[in-house]
């Protein structure tokens, strides 16, 4: 899932939106996929499913604040 930010491109559009700072950071709020399963050095990530040596990704999924969307718009985060 993508944030939302893609919506206002300069400061100009910001201001013209009238977002708060919260609607801001929730507009750039993302949500990362990341795969926790151990893999052996050199392990080809490109087999599938029911291929010898497959193995199985663990995924976590975790909401970020896309820190370079709010650089853009000059909302630093205390």
């Amino acid at each position: 899932m993508r944030g939302k930010v893609k919506i206002i491109n300069t400061n100009i559009d910001l201001e013209a939106s009238q977002m708060t700072r919260e609607q801001i950071i929730a507009a750039a709020t993302i949500m990362v996929r990341y795969d926790d399963a151990e893999y052996p050095e050199g392990y080809e990530k490109n087999l599938k499913e029911g291929e010898d040596g497959y193995i199985e990704p663990v995924y976590r999924f975790e909401q970020e604040i896309d820190l370079g969307a709010l650089d853009r718009f000059g909302v630093v985060l205390s």
